[in-house]
């Protein structure tokens, strides 16, 4: 999936191609450090050096809003989220949406978390 931008407006900007990210990478790094593994895990983060993120998609969800107390206030609010695996990097292929079959984890982070460490990522690029 590649993403192009220039999170400054400039007139240039490059191409990150987000097909697959190593997750040891700097970028990697930064998005597992904010993203949230759908099923219990553990902490310990230095087994990710075989492994690449693969892009699954963006999702939508609704909940209540807990902290609206007046009548005025949203009481339902969407949350926006991105939904990325975590693939050993020997069987992750750029060719299929879901990148492997086995020995993957799904992981979840806000879509403004993702957005800040992307364009950050692409800034660094240029």
């Amino acid at each position: 999936m590649p993403i192009y931008g220039n999170p400054n407006g400039g007139a240039q900007s490059r191409e990150l191609v987000l097909d697959s990210i190593k997750a040891d990478s700097k970028l990697g790094t930064k998005l597992l450090s904010q993203a949230r593994r759908l099923e219990d895990g553990g902490v310990d983060m230095s087994w990710v050096v075989d492994y690449s993120i693969k892009f699954q998609g963006c999702h939508h969800v609704s909940q209540w809003n807990g902290d609206a107390e007046q009548d005025d206030q949203v009481r339902i609010q969407t949350k926006r989220l991105i939904r990325f695996r975590l693939c050993p990097t020997e069987y992750c292929s750029t060719s299929t949406s879901s990148g492997c079959s086995s020995g993957y984890g799904d992981y979840i982070i806000d879509m403004n978390e993702f957005l800040d460490v992307y364009f950050e990522a692409v800034e660094e690029q240029n």
